[in-house]
C-alpha cells in the first residue's frame, strides 16, 4: 500500500514536473515571442520611418525649381501670362503624378491652378490660412500634410516662395542674389498637392497589424486600415477638437474615437477591451507626427500557444519525466535560435550596406535611331571615320551608309528583331564612308524604352573590325592553301607530321592571340569610354546647364533647347554607361570570375521572363586568360540559350573541386543548363555553329574541355572543365 502511494505521489511530481517545465517553457517562449515582435515592431518602424520620409521628401526641389520659373513671376507681376503659367503648372502636375499644382499671390490668392477646370477647382480661393502659404510668405519653403479644404482629399503640400529682383538686369544675376540674400522680394508662392493614397499603397498595403501615422494631437492621417484614416487616436475633450478643428488642417469633421487607450504597462486596449502591443517612433522631418505600429497580443499569443497545445496534448503519464527534460532541451534550443536569428539579421543588415558601381567609357561609333530608323543621335568618333558633317547625317536613315547586302539584311532581319527584343549583339555590317571606301564593323546594340516597355529608341557602339577580318580572311587563305598542300603531299605525310603539328599550334596560338586582342580592344574601348567621353559628356552638360540659367531670361526657347541638351546629355551618360558594361564587365577585372558570372546573370535576367539561378562553390585564385575564357564562354551559351531553347529556366553552376594532395590536380567546371526544347546531338554530332565553336576554342586554349548535352523537348547542357594545380 505504501508502494503504491509512493508510485503515486512519484507519478503526481512527475505530473507536476512535466507541468511545471512546461509552463516555464510556455512563459519563456511567450516573453521571447513579445521581445521578438517588439523587436521586430521597431524595426518596421524605422524602416517605415526612411521610406516614408523619403516619399514625404520627393518633391521639395521639383517646387523649388517650380518657383524659379519665369512664367511664374510674370503671372504674378503683370497677370497677363496666366496661360502660360497654368500650362506650366499642368506639365509638372502631369510629369510629377501630382494631384495639383497651384500659384498664389502674395495675399493666399489662387491665380493659376492645374485644376482650374475641375468642379474643385483652387482659382479663386484664398489659402492665406494655411501654414504652408504663411511659412513661405516668410520666406520659409515648407511641407505640409492636410486634408483639402476645396477638394476633401488628403495630400502633401509643397510650398516655396516667389522672388522677385526688382533692381537685377537678368535672372543670372539674382541667382547670385538669391544665395546672398539681398535685394529680392517675395511675391506669390508656388504650391504642390502630392496625393497620402499613392504612398499608403506603396507603404502601408501589405503591412501587419495596425500601422498608422498621426498628428500631435492624435488625428490618424495615414494608415493601413481605412476604417481608422481620419480618427482620433486617443480621446480628446471638446476643447482640444475645437482646437483642432479651428486650425482648418483636416477640415471641420466631427471627429470619432477609434477607441484607443493607453495603460502604464506600456500596452494599448480598444474598446473591445482587446491588448495590443504599442510602439511609436517620430516622424523625421514634422515635429510632434508619430509613426504609430499596433500588434494584438492575442495574435503573438496564438502564434505560441498553438503549436504548444499541440505538442502538450500527446504528452502521456508515461513519459513525464522525459517532457520536463525535452522542455529544458527545448527551452535552450529557443534560446539558442533567437540568438542565432538575431546574428543573421545583423549580418543581413551589414550585406545590404553594400554598394558596386563601375563605369566604363571609351571613344567609339555611337549613334541612336528612331523607330523609323533615322539616326536621332551620332558621336564626333562617328563622324570622323565616316568623314561626313553632323547636318548630312541627322534626320538620314542609318541604311543609306550600308553597302546593298548590309541595307538588306537590316531591314529584313535585324530591325524586325532588335525592335522586338531591344537587343542585338555583334551584328556585321559594312559601312560606306562619304570617300566612297568601305569598312566592316560590328554592331552592338541596345533599346530605350518608354513607360510602356515599347522600344523607342536605339544606342549602339560600331566597332571596326576591317583589319581583324583581313587578318581572319588570311587565316583562311592560309588554312586552305595548307589544306591543298597537304593534299599535294600524301606520300610524305609521315615525314611531315610533326612539322604540321607545329603549324596547328601557331594557328591556335594565333586565335588565342586574337581572341585575347578582342578582350584587350574591349577593355580598351570601355576604359577609354571612361576617361574621354565621360569627361566630354560631363563638360557639355556642365557648360549646358551655364547656358540655360544664361538665356533664361533673355530667350526661354533658347533656355528651353539647353534645357533638352541637358536632358539628351543624362540620356547619353546613361546610355554610355550600360552600353560600356556589355563591352567588357570590371567586376570581371576587379572583383574576380564569381562576382562577374553573377552581375551577367542578373543583367540576363533583367532583359528577359527566363528565371535564372546562379550557384558556385568556393574558387581559388585564376589567372585573368581562364577567367576571361570562362566568362566569354558563359555569356556565349546564355546568350544562345535565350536565342534558341525557348527555355522557362536557365542554371550557371561553378564549381571547384581541389586537389588532394601535390600529385593531384584539381579541377574547376562551369555548366550552364537549361529546360528549352533542346536539339538531336546524334545529328548534330559536330554541333557546326559559330557560338558552339568559339566556345569550344576559347576551352582548348585554357587547356580545358568543352562538352555538350543536349535531348530534344528536355534541355541543354554546356560544361567546360579544365584542371587547376
Amino acid at each position: 500500500m505504501r508502494l503504491r502511494i509512493i508510485i503515486l505521489v512519484l507519478a503526481i511530481l512527475a505530473v507536476l514536473s512535466a507541468s511545471a517545465g512546461g509552463g516555464l517553457y510556455y512563459h519563456s517562449l511567450r516573453q521571447a515571442a513579445f521581445q521578438q515582435a517588439e523587436s521586430h515592431a521597431n524595426t518596421r518602424l524605422e524602416l517605415f520611418n526612411r521610406q516614408l520620409t523619403s516619399s514625404l521628401s520627393e518633391h521639395v526641389k521639383p517646387v523649388k525649381a517650380l518657383a524659379g520659373l519665369k512664367e511664374l513671376k510674370e503671372a504674378l507681376k503683370l497677370n497677363k501670362e496666366i496661360n502660360r503659367a497654368n500650362s506650366i503648372l499642368d506639365n509638372f502636375a502631369q510629369s510629377l503624378n501630382l494631384e495639383v499644382c497651384y500659384l498664389m499671390d502674395n495675399l493666399g490668392n489662387t491665380i493659376a491652378s492645374s485644376n482650374r477646370d475641375e468642379p474643385d477647382s483652387f482659382v479663386g480661393q484664398n489659402f492665406a490660412f494655411r501654414p504652408y502659404f504663411i511659412e513661405a510668405i516668410a520666406d520659409r519653403p515648407s511641407t505640409y500634410l492636410a486634408l483639402g479644404t476645396t477638394s476633401r482629399k488628403r495630400g502633401v503640400y509643397y510650398s516655396h516662395p516667389i522672388y522677385d529682383f526688382p533692381n537685377l538686369i537678368d535672372n543670372s544675376k539674382s541667382f547670385e542674389s538669391e544665395d546672398r540674400n539681398i535685394n529680392r522680394k517675395i511675391i506669390g508662392v508656388a504650391v504642390m498637392k502630392a496625393s497620402v493614397e499613392m504612398i499608403e499603397s506603396k507603404l502601408f498595403a501589405d503591412s501587419e497589424g495596425i500601422l498608422l501615422v498621426s498628428d500631435p494631437n492624435g488625428v490618424i492621417f495615414i494608415s493601413n486600415h481605412d476604417e481608422l484614416k481620419l480618427m482620433l487616436l486617443w480621446q480628446l475633450n471638446k476643447e482640444e477638437i475645437e482646437k483642432i478643428n479651428s486650425t482648418r488642417q483636416f477640415g471641420n469633421i466631427d471627429w470619432s474615437w477609434a477607441g484607443f487607450s493607453q495603460l502604464n504597462n506600456g500596452y494599448v486596449i480598444d474598446q473591445n477591451r482587446q491588448k495590443y502591443l504599442y510602439s511609436q517612433m517620430a516622424l523625421d522631418g514634422y515635429p510632434g507626427w508619430k509613426i504609430v505600429h499596433l500588434r494584438s497580443l492575442k495574435e503573438i499569443s496564438r502564434e505560441l500557444a498553438d503549436p504548444f497545445i499541440r505538442v502538450i496534448g500527446q504528452v502521456t503519464l508515461i513519459i513525464s519525466i522525459f517532457i520536463g527534460i525535452s522542455v529544458f532541451i527545448l527551452y535552450r534550443k529557443a534560446l539558442q535560435e533567437i540568438f542565432r536569428r538575431k546574428k543573421a539579421e545583423n549580418e543581413l543588415r551589414l550585406n545590404e550596406a553594400r554598394y558596386r558601381h563601375i563605369y566604363h567609357k571609351t571613344p567609339v561609333m555611337l549613334h541612336s535611331i528612331d523607330t523609323e530608323g533615322k539616326i536621332i543621335r551620332v558621336s564626333d568618333f562617328w563622324l570622323e571615320k565616316m568623314e561626313y558633317s553632323r547636318d548630312e547625317v541627322i534626320g538620314k536613315k542609318l541604311t543609306d551608309f550600308y553597302n546593298e547586302s548590309s541595307r538588306k539584311y537590316a531591314e529584313d532581319v535585324i530591325f524586325p528583331y532588335f525592335f522586338k527584343t531591344g537587343f542585338c549583339k555583334d551584328v556585321p555590317y559594312n559601312y560606306v564612308k562619304k570617300s566612297g571606301e568601305e569598312i566592316e564593323i560590328l554592331l552592338s546594340c541596345y533599346g530605350v524604352r518608354d513607360e510602356t516597355g515599347k522600344v523607342v529608341r536605339s544606342l549602339a557602339v560600331s566597332v571596326d573590325v576591317t583589319e581583324k577580318n583581313q587578318a581572319q580572311h588570311d587565316l583562311e587563305l592560309a588554312q586552305e592553301r595548307l589544306s591543298r598542300y597537304s593534299l599535294d603531299l600524301e606520300q610524305q605525310v609521315e615525314e611531315r607530321t610533326e612539322e604540321l603539328k607545329r603549324v596547328q599550334d601557331q594557328l591556335r596560338k594565333l586565335s588565342g592571340n586574337i581572341m585575347a586582342a578582342h578582350e584587350n580592344e574591349r577593355r580598351a574601348v570601355a576604359r577609354e569610354l571612361h576617361d574621354h567621353l565621360g569627361q566630354v559628356l560631363t563638360a557639355l552638360k556642365m557648360d549646358s546647364v551655364w547656358l540655360e540659367k544664361y538665356l533664361e531670361p533673355i530667350d526661354p526657347d533658347a533656355a528651353n533647347r539647353a534645357s533638352r541638351i541637358c536632358s539628351l546629355i543624362d540620356d547619353t551618360i546613361a546610355d554610355v554607361r550600360a552600353m560600356a558594361f556589355r563591352l567588357r564587365p570590371g567586376l570581371l577585372d576587379d572583383l574576380g570570375l564569381v562576382d562577374a558570372l553573377e552581375s551577367l546573370v542578373r543583367d540576363f535576367e533583367k532583359r528577359s521572363d527566363v528565371w535564372f539561378l546562379f550557384r558556385h562553390t568556393p574558387i581559388p585564385e585564376i589567372d585573368d586568360t581562364v577567367a576571361t575564357a570562362l566568362y566569354r564562354i558563359a555569356q556565349e551559351a546564355l546568350t544562345n540559350a535565350l536565342k534558341h531553347s525557348k527555355a522557362t529556366e536557365i542554371s550557371v553552376d561553378l564549381t571547384a573541386e581541389l586537389p588532394k594532395d601535390s600529385n593531384d590536380k584539381g579541377c574547376l567546371k562551369l555548366s550552364v543548363e537549361d529546360n528549352g526544347c533542346g536539339f538531336s546531338s546524334v545529328e548534330n554530332r559536330e554541333y557546326h555553329g559559330l557560338g558552339l565553336t568559339g566556345m569550344r576554342e576559347r576551352a582548348t586554349l585554357v587547356g580545358g574541355k568543352l562538352e555538350i548535352f543536349s535531348e530534344l523537348n528536355i534541355g541543354t547542357k554546356i560544361v567546360c572543365s579544365l584542371n587547376i594545380s
